[in-house]
């Protein structure tokens, strides 16, 4: 914990209290104020938020744009104990965190742990999830367990995300955007009057570009870092044929190009630590002239670098297609819903560059002994697919004088996924020695030198995988270890939830859900002597489940509910698509599985005016699936296992109070005590696994997160509306990994935001403009996004959070 911590969060809401204290706060004495009821999803049907037994954080409509929201991943730091970030070597991939739970793992063999939904659609990975999402109406995000309404993959929570249908009434909105580092963005919708009664449409699209915030000066490489070209459009119909059949049908289509955020070299090492031992190995003396080169590049690893000499950085892509079709048949007192998608994601790069710099050594196989370029990490995913379909039946309804609530339902899902992701890097001589026509033919050329009483001692570095006739050769000859893999899915669940109204004050929620999960899978790897795609492996193996959920809910007052939930979530098995032995990819992952309590309150105050949501939650974990990084002579991966158990308890609190008319001020703050109760991991002296428990810390899981916003709105003038907000957020310190984490940690961040807007400026009869001037990251601070260490290739590195950025938007809306 940052003892720092409770003094800033005092300290600002203070200075948000202080700032209250303006002539303009004074209350009207002819105003009544009250907070805006806000309808939620939460329960996969509309419920007031403050009468639903959920931990939940809604971003509305009004404040989206008032916080410039586009795109799910700018909320990370606004919802209590929610760790939203985009991933190394990705513009558009993201992991998702909440209370401590997610992966962070980019195969797309595995499954997130947070699912993500786009109008009751569900999105099967977060890999190329990251893109604008235009006609944003809200999003919610859903704390714990929501196995039985959301199904497999929540065991962290959901993220659920809802956009602005066709009204039927002609609407017009373009909007503009310019900032600093070259960003621009254009966008627009058109709502199109309704046809013959009954159809109504809606059209939206988006350009933007940014031109990044580092540079690169390598000659014939892209020279802009961290920036994105991205293109959407999207078509939303509605169909109503009779009053009580809506139909509602969606196409979206992103193009992305960009190049993703530098991965900044943190440390070269001297050791190699395991969990359980920490062997010395000298990087820099006996890596030679590849190690001291990377060594030369970290300067403050504290400290974000904007100019960079890399040599394999390319363009990435993201293209994704989707439709989706909602047919809801209102037969009171119950409806009828069909939910059906279908999306197609395609992603890949020619290179990514994880070693910092340009980088060369004196290597024997490729250079014949002369000082060549020499990639210390570098990677490419050729082509990344996910075709992915789903059906979904349901029954929503109420009986016994409504008395009764209930949703029930049907889930079949289908995926296909493929990606091809050849490596090659660098990795000291003394490595490959073991074999003894390498140790040779290097001891030959004085790379080796042998020393009393310890062997052979090698200097330099070799690029890997060898060449051709050396043992261990690249079949493909194409300089690069590949990796292929895929997998088809088939999920299919039953599911129901029903609350009863005991009393006029307690209810009691009781659900379950059935899930059967089939995966087939193959596996082409070089360093396991594969030479051909015919020669692949394969495995397939199917999981299922029962999640269920019970909640007793009791309103105290008529502003004051409490409730207490027991419910429990479930991660589906699967299989290591990095395996570094054939045994690694027949041993299949387990699922994992949660239980939960939480103990909550949704509570109103000071005649509607001060809303106070509390949750303290304990969730017990069981065989956890981790991402364990492995490196060696075949390649640099992630191995997932099933490492043990966790506890992980906190507390949650999201506040708003309308302090005075036009002044709110919200606080979001989250507790979080995660610890692994057992961490097994295989001892290599003994070949017996041990439990690490006590040098272990759970990635991706801060002690403390909070946000603090003003907002002031402003009467109504005849020329406009004035309002203006500042956000502070706080992330606690937390690590990648959960015992390498010694180098690419973390640190605790403050984040600052602000907007003003001068808005509804007339133009025209039916015109309004709004003028918005923001900034984010106003201090500048310099944090580190996403951190890898690279085990036993010697170093580690991050990437870092964006820089100060600024800018100006202009709204026009025709009514």
């Amino acid at each position: 914990m940052n003892e720092q911590f409770p003094r800033r969060l005092t300290c600002l809401a203070i200075a948000g209290l202080a700032a209250t204290a303006s002539p303009q706060a004074v209350l009207a004495q002819d105003t009544k104020l009250e907070l805006e009821e806000v309808i939620v999803t939460a329960q996969r049907r509309e419920t007031m938020m403050q009468d639903t037994p959920i931990a939940v954080t809604a971003f509305t409509a009004d404040r989206i744009v008032d916080m410039g929201i586009y795109d799910v991943s700018d909320i990370g730091g606004f919802a209590p104990n929610t760790n939203i970030q985009k991933q190394p070597s990705s513009n558009s991939n993201m992991s998702i965190f909440i209370r401590g739970v997610g992966s962070g793992e980019t195969s797309l063999m595995v499954d997130p742990k947070t699912s993500f939904y786009i109008d009751g659609v569900y999105m099967s990975k977060t890999v190329g999830a990251v893109f604008d999402i235009v006609d944003l109406q809200s999003i919610e995000v859903l704390r714990g367990p929501q196995g039985t309404l959301f199904g497999r993959n929540s065991t962290g929570g959901a993220v659920n995300v809802t956009t602005v249908k066709p009204s039927g009434e002609f609407n017009l909105k373009l909007e503009a955007s310019a900032g600093n580092d070259g960003y621009q963005r254009l966008g627009g919708s058109v709502d199109i009057p309704q046809i013959a009664g009954m159809l109504s449409a809606k059209l939206s699209a988006m350009t933007m570009e940014y031109d990044g915030w580092a540079d690169n000066d390598y000659p014939g490489s892209e020279d802009k870092l961290g920036s994105e070209d991205n293109d959407s459009f999207r078509i939303a119909l509605r169909f109503e044929p009779t009053d009580n059949i809506v139909v509602d049908y969606a196409y979206d289509d992103t193009d992305n190009v960009g190049v993703p955020t530098p991965f900044q070299i943190t440390e070269v090492k001297d050791s190699i630590y395991d969990g359980i031992t920490d062997t010395p190995f000298p990087y820099t003396f006996l890596g030679g002239q590849l190690y001291q080169e990377m060594a030369a590049l970290v300067g403050n690893p504290d400290k974000r670098r904007e100019d960079y000499n890399l040599d394999g950085v390319s363009d990435e892509f993201l293209k994704v297609e989707g439709h989706s079709l909602t047919v809801a048949w209102n037969l009171d007192p119950f409806t009828l819903k069909y939910i059906f998608a279908d999306r197609d994601t395609t992603s890949g790069y020619d290179s990514t560059d994880l070693d910092g710099g340009a980088l060369s050594t004196a290597d024997l196989l490729y250079g014949g002994g002369a000082v060549i370029p020499t990639p210390g990490f570098h990677a490419a995913i050729e082509k990344g697919s996910i075709d992915m379909t789903t059906h979904e039946f349901q029954i929503i309804g109420g009986a016994l004088e409504d008395r009764l609530q209930y949703t029930a339902g049907l889930f079949y899902y289908e995926e296909e996924v493929y990606q091809n992701n050849p490596q090659t890097f660098g990795l000291p001589i003394q490595f490959l020695i073991a074999d003894p026509t390498l140790a040779g033919i290097y001891t030959g050329a004085g790379f080796c030198n042998e020393v009393p009483g310890q062997g052979p001692v090698c200097i330099g570095s070799q690029r890997l995988p060898v060449p051709f006739p050396f043992p261990g050769a690249d079949p493909n000859l194409n300089g690069a270890v590949d990796f292929i893999y895929g997998q088809d899915t088939e999920s299919w669940a039953a599911y129901s939830q029903f609350t009863y109204s005991l009393t006029e004050a307690l209810d009691v929620t009781a659900g379950i859900r059935y899930t059967q999960d089939d995966k087939d899978a193959f596996l082409f790897n070089e360093s396991l002597g594969q030479v051909s795609i015919d020669d692949k492996l394969t495995n397939k193996d199917d999981w299922n489940n029962v999640s269920y959920l019970l909640t007793l809910q009791y309103a105290m007052t008529e502003d004051i509910n409490t409730y207490f939930t027991y419910s429990t979530g479930y991660n589906s098995g699967g299989f290591n698509s990095r395996a570094s032995t054939v045994s690694a990819w027949d041993s299949t992952i387990d699922k994992e599985e949660i239980d939960s309590f939480e103990l909550g309150m949704k509570s109103d105050w000071w005649d509607k005016r001060l809303r106070a949501n509390v949750a303290i939650f304990y969730n017990d974990y069981d065989d956890i699936q981790i991402a364990q990084f492995e490196a060696g002579s075949g390649g640099a991966s992630s191995r997932i296992v099933n490492a043990g158990a966790a506890t992980y308890q906190g507390l949650e609190l999201d506040l708003i109070a309308l302090l005075a008319e036009g002044v709110t001020l919200d606080l979001t703050y989250g507790y979080l005590d995660a610890e692994f109760d057992e961490y097994l991991a295989r001892d290599p002296a003994t070949d017996q696994e041990i439990d690490i428990a006590d040098v272990t810390t759970v990635p991706r899981a801060p002690e403390h997160t909070a946000n603090i916003g003003l907002q002031y709105d402003s009467r109504p003038f005849s020329w406009g509306e004035l309002s203006a907000r500042v956000d502070v957020s706080y992330t606690d310190d937390f690590t990648f990994h959960p015992f390498n984490n010694q180098f690419d940690s973390a640190d605790d961040r403050t984040l600052v935001n602000a907007r003003v807007s001068l808005s509804q400026i007339p133009l025209g009869n039916a015109g309004f403009l709004r003028v918005s001037a923001w900034g984010k990251n106003l201090t500048d601070e310099e944090y580190r996004e996403w951190g890898i260490d690279f085990a036993s290739l010697g170093f580690a590195g991050d990437t870092f959070g964006r820089p100060l950025t600024y800018g100006l938007d202009l709204v026009y809306t025709y009514q």
